[in-house]
Formats: C-alpha cells, structure tokens, sequence
C-alpha cells in the first residue's frame, strides 16, 4: 500500500471517531430532521446499493464461462451469473413497488432483465484477454471472500446490539425505545446496528485492488478511494433518509468492513496469491 493511501485511510480512521463521537448526541436528531421514506434517492439507494457485495459471484460466473469453454466451471460461471442477477434482481425490483416508487412487481420483467444481465455480462467479458480473465478470476474470490466474512460479522453484531430502527419507532410514534449505539443488547430482536446495506455497499472496495492488478491502474489509487467512500457514504446517507438507520449504524458498518478489507489484504497469503497470479498473467501478456 502506497504511502498516501496509508495516510488517507488513517484521515478516514480520524473521520470515523470524530462521527462516532458526534452521534452520540445528535443520532436521533439527525434522523428527525432527514427523515423521509418516501425520498426516491433513498428508496432507489435501498434496493441496489447492495449489489457491490455480491456481484464478485457473477463475477467469478462469466470470468468461467470464458477461462474455461471446455470444463465443468463453464456450467457452473453460467449458473453463477444467473443465480446471482436473478437474486439480486428478485430482492431490489420488488423492494421499488413495496416503497412505491412503481406500480408493482413482474416477475417475466425480473426473468428477462436476469437474462439480458447475463448474456451482455458474458459477452463483454469474451472479449477480455486470458491474463485480464485471470487477474479477474482472483478479484472474484476475493470478493465473495471478503463477502461471506462482511455477513457473518455483521449479522453477529446486529445480533448482540438488538438496537431498534428509527422507522419502526416512527410507526408507534414513540421514540422512548430509542439507545445510544454504546449500549446494547437492550432491545431484543432488532437489527439497526451495524448497517447492514452500508456494510454490503463497502463490497465496493474491492475495487481498490485494481490497481495491484492491472498495471494501467497504478497511479489511480486515490481517484478509487474517492469513488469507493463517495458511494459507501451517498449508501449510508440514504438509510438515515428512509429512516431504517441511525448515523452511528452506517459509520460503524463502514469502518468494521474497511478494517476486515484492510486485514485480509495484509494477510501473507492475500500477497502470495496476488503475487502468483500476477506472474501467471504476465506470462501470458
């Protein structure tokens, strides 16, 4: 990691207290000053700002389905990528009718816009070179790593805060169940605290490895950091709007998952796969 990247997350670190610090007193009044679930920029926020955690399996789908024409892992990258448009699809479009930004839901929609989704993601992958399918191949596992690990910490934590939302208190009109995020464990079975979408947002990240694999890339690590944190904030700043998160729960998701990011890209093992995969494509350049 370069010297200003080092720099640049230890300003974000300091971001990240200082924002800790001021929700302490202000959480539940940012929320009823934001609050507004009809927002379209929010509603539009909560059913895709999801996806940047979970398109490394799509990812993986169409790098097999043209690394490997004449091996099993061509059916599977087929069925990775339609499984995955398919879910995230079947989770975002009904989420626009439930909140009313559409008319309703169609489920011949969701199956033709899965489709069209995986056959323009394999083509466009067919015309990359084999060495850009394997630098590829190695974001993608690294992803759907660092994307099983984002949800067992996260779910873990939501687990032992049991913090209530802001919406929910909104409905009864009663914010009395209302707890500052160091608290927990006071009201069972909600979910508030972490984030959960700010965590998925930060799936995003993986972007910061292109650089350390496409040598074009190197000299754009601060331009990826930009665009990475503009997007994980713009996603933690529209839960606030609609209402399901507090400004605690989006700044504690981002910066538990920018840590795990952070960990496993320090692992040795993280270096020697990057290093093997980096000499394997060179080779083939």
């Amino acid at each position: 990691m370069k010297k200003s990247e080092k720099i640049s997350f230890a300003l974000l670190g300091l971001l990240a207290v200082g924002l800790m610090v001021v929700a302490l007193r202000y959480d539940l009044a940012l929320d009823h000053m934001l609050f507004s679930p009809q927002n379209p920029f929010a509603i539009i926020m909560e059913a895709f700002c999801f996806w940047p955690l979970y398109l490394p399996f799509a990812l993986l789908g169409i790098v097999w389905a043209n690394l490997y024409p004449g091996d099993v892992r061509r059916i599977l990258g087929d069925l990775f990528v339609v499984l995955t448009f398919g879910a995230l699809l079947f989770l975002s479009l009904p989420n626009l009718a439930k909140r009313g930004l559409t008319n309703g839901y169609s489920s011949p929609l969701g199956i033709l816009l899965t489709f069209v989704l995986t056959l323009a993601a394999i083509k466009l992958a067919g015309r990359w070179q084999k060495a850009t399918l394997l630098r590829m191949e190695f974001l993608a596992k690294f992803g759907i790593l660092f994307c099983i690990l984002n949800n067992v910490i996260i779910h873990l934590m939501k687990g032992l805060w049991t913090r209530m939302r802001y919406d929910d208190m909104a409905k009864l009109g009663d914010f009395s169940s209302f707890t500052p995020w160091v608290r927990f464990g006071e009201v069972a079975g909600n979910t508030s605290f972490p984030s959960g979408h700010t965590a998925a947002a930060c799936g995003i990240l993986v972007l910061l490895l292109l650089p350390r694999l496409f040598a074009k890339l190197r000299g754009k690590e601060l331009l990826l950091l930009v665009i990475c944190y503009g997007y994980i904030a713009l996603s933690g700043f529209s839960r606030l709007v609609i209402g399901r998160h507090y400004l605690s729960d989006t700044v504690a998701a981002a910066t538990i998952i920018t840590l795990l990011f952070l960990a496993l890209t320090a692992l040795p093992i993280f270096r020697k796969k990057l290093e093997e995969t980096n000499r394997k494509a060179d080779a083939i350049e």
